[in-house]
């Protein structure tokens, strides 16, 4: 072997003993003087989800680092906690640690694709999402309850629903919804806040389409969001 491949091959070596030792020392840093959990392993699967989600919105793609230390402490999950929800999506690899804090992830691609296939709603059967005139976005789901429609430049005489009103009554709904319920409906209020003030339509249609996902299957919690929808839907 010629000098200069062996001196790639060793610096190559050398770059992933000092990751290793950086990874190592990490965990040994983030583990000290850990808490007592206090997540029961009867509700470890359905945080994480949640976190594993939460992670995902937030990261809007693969490989984008986020910070989650505010999340965690919103949901009164102490170091310990945090670390034992997610250690399942870390040993499937759906996440990794970034960083040297404690709290910082990004989403990798087996993830991203797994987030996409089972937690991203963007259609199925008995669903139809179009745009009409003036940039309206129409999303149906077949239910009594699961039409919605709004859009951009709404017309008084037509019987769109404002997005402002709807975000707000997803939040105000949540309060008294069950906890998944809950936190897929403050993740919706924020993403569709989110696309209509980047005025993204197909964006939006999506959102609207996981919304009344939602509505179709949820508890008698979202009287507010329901009672938007037109009479009769």
């Amino acid at each position: 072997m010629e000098l200069a491949p062996k001196l790639v091959v060793i610096a190559a070596l050398l770059c992933w003993l000092i990751y290793a030792l950086f990874v190592w020392i990490r965990g040994i840093v983030h583990r000290r003087r850990l808490p007592e959990p206090s997540v029961t392993p009867g509700q470890l699967e359905t945080y994480q989800g949640q976190a594993f989600r939460e992670i995902c919105r937030r990261a809007a793609n693969p490989g984008r680092r986020v910070m989650m230390t505010d999340y965690f402490a919103q949901r009164g999950w102490n170091r310990a906690d945090a670390m034992r929800i997610l250690a399942e999506p870390l040993k499937h690899k759906l996440i990794d640690v970034e960083g040297w804090r404690f709290g910082s992830y990004s989403v990798t691609h087996k993830g991203w694709t797994e987030y996409e296939g089972k937690f991203i709603w963007t259609g199925g059967e008995g669903v139809n999402i179009s745009t009409g005139p003036g940039g309206f976005v129409v999303a149906n789901v077949n239910s009594h309850h699961s039409v919605v429609h709004g859009g951009y430049g709404n017309r008084a005489n037509a019987p769109d629903i404002p997005h402002q009103q709807l975000i707000d009554a997803l939040r105000a709904d949540a309060d008294t919804a069950t906890s998944d319920e809950a936190v897929r409906a403050r993740e919706y209020a924020d993403d569709l806040a989110a696309a209509v003030d980047a005025q993204d339509a197909d964006r939006t249609a999506r959102i609207l389409g996981r919304i009344n996902a939602l509505l179709s299957t949820a508890t008698a919690a979202f009287t507010l969001a329901r009672g938007l929808l037109p009479p009769g839907a």
